[in-house]
């Protein structure tokens, strides 16, 4: 697969080679940004233990999640009292906390455009055990429309 270095030394790789490491001679912890795109929340699940395609983005083990928001760009509806859980798992589907950056958004914090909502699951701040994939769920009721962007800020020290 593809590889090649940018000008500030950051390894760039494509298909399924991923990159693992810092660039060279930089021993500093860098802050570090995972984009995981809701494109359509009439596709959610309640529950998801489906394994992850082999090249799918993922925040390492060992990385420090330091926040996260999720920005609403077409606004979430529901026939019902819908609630969104976001939280990570395994690549083979196994649930590491289904709520872990977010637990149970209120579908009125949800239902406009350019909504943001701060995340404050349980595993925001800590340092994660497992190479860790997104996953979004609701409990309550499905959606009938929505998409978002959820943007997860984290360090590998």
């Amino acid at each position: 697969m593809g590889i090649w270095n940018n000008d500030d030394g950051l390894e760039v790789r494509f298909g399924i080679d991923r990159s693992t490491s810092v660039p060279s001679g930089n021993t500093s912890a860098e802050e570090k940004v995972h984009v995981f795109d809701i494109p359509d929340a009439t596709a959610l699940g309640d529950t998801d233990t489906a394994a992850v395609s082999g090249d799918a983005a993922f925040i390492p083990a060992g990385a420090i999640v330091k926040d996260a928001y999720l920005v609403v760009d077409t606004a979430f509806t529901s026939g019902g009292s819908a609630v969104l859980d976001l939280g990570f798992k395994e690549a083979d589907g196994t649930n590491i906390d289904d709520d872990g950056i977010d637990a149970a958004i209120a579908l009125g914090a949800i239902d406009a455009d350019d909504d943001v909502i701060t995340a404050d699951g349980a595993l925001i701040g800590t340092r994660l055990a497992n190479d860790s994939y997104v996953m979004a769920t609701y409990d309550t009721a499905a959606y009938t429309a929505g998409a978002a962007k959820l943007v997860i800020k984290y360090v590998v020290a």
